[in-house]
């Protein structure tokens, strides 16, 4: 009886030192984590002559201190000429917010009911713009 309960210890101890590598690994991802510390406020174009547009999207830090993040663009129509698709080490001040020009094109229906505002991820099928990577600055 006593070896079974003794197996059991050495069972729960390796658990516990998974569970514990786990949580420090998601530890490690939390610190550079967007979501919740960052927010996309609005993408928008604005006209700059006939069938001519810029676009512009604006980030706000919502934390105490300033943020460096990483801006990523992608999935744009071919009507939508992107300045870069990776935007990196953009600084924001705490609690402020700031205007970025992204791109140029003829499309007017960039915006926030076109645009997917992720966080901390890429990819949605459709035009987005995810901020990641975000850290103290």
């Amino acid at each position: 009886m006593s070896k079974h309960f003794a197996m059991m210890g050495v069972m729960a101890m390796g658990v516990a030192a998974a569970l514990v590598a786990t949580a420090g690994s998601g530890l490690a991802q939390a610190a550079n984590s967007c979501a919740g510390r960052m927010f996309i406020d609005t993408v928008y174009p604005t006209g700059v002559g006939p069938n001519s547009f810029e676009y512009f999207v604006q980030i706000r830090n919502q934390t105490p201190g300033p943020i460096v993040a990483d801006v990523v663009l992608g999935g744009f129509p071919q009507t939508v000429t992107l300045f870069s698709p990776r935007l990196p080490n953009v600084p924001t001040g705490a609690w402020q917010s700031q205007q970025i020009r992204f791109g140029r094109g003829t499309d007017p229906q960039i915006h926030m009911g076109t645009v997917d505002r992720l966080y901390d991820r890429t990819g949605s099928g459709r035009p987005s713009i995810s901020l990641q990577n975000c850290r103290p600055g």
